[in-house]
């Protein structure tokens, strides 16, 4: 690896957090806290919110996933660094 690879890794690294801080701020992550049994229409208003809350939660995972990678590409970037040059 070289100094150019480390550069790149952290690049993706960069924009892995990136999309993480966007999966989690976008406003449907906002929605377990409007919807009370009262906002669902039909039989099973906790069904629905019950749902709604095992989506955000893989939400929350995926982008605890991409942070754990862009802290693995960060990590292979500093052992690039710490290679000889070539």
């Amino acid at each position: 690896m070289s100094n150019t690879d480390a550069v790149h890794l952290r690049e993706r690294a960069r924009r892995l957090r990136q999309l993480a801080h966007l999966i989690e701020a976008t406003p449907a992550m906002r929605l377990e806290g409007l919807a009370g049994d009262d906002t669902w229409r039909g039989a099973r208003p906790r069904l629905c919110r019950d749902l709604l809350e095992r989506n955000l939660a893989q939400l929350h995972r995926a982008a605890d996933d991409l942070r754990w990678h862009a802290y693995l590409l960060d990590q292979r970037a500093v052992a690039a660094d710490a290679l000889p040059a070539r």
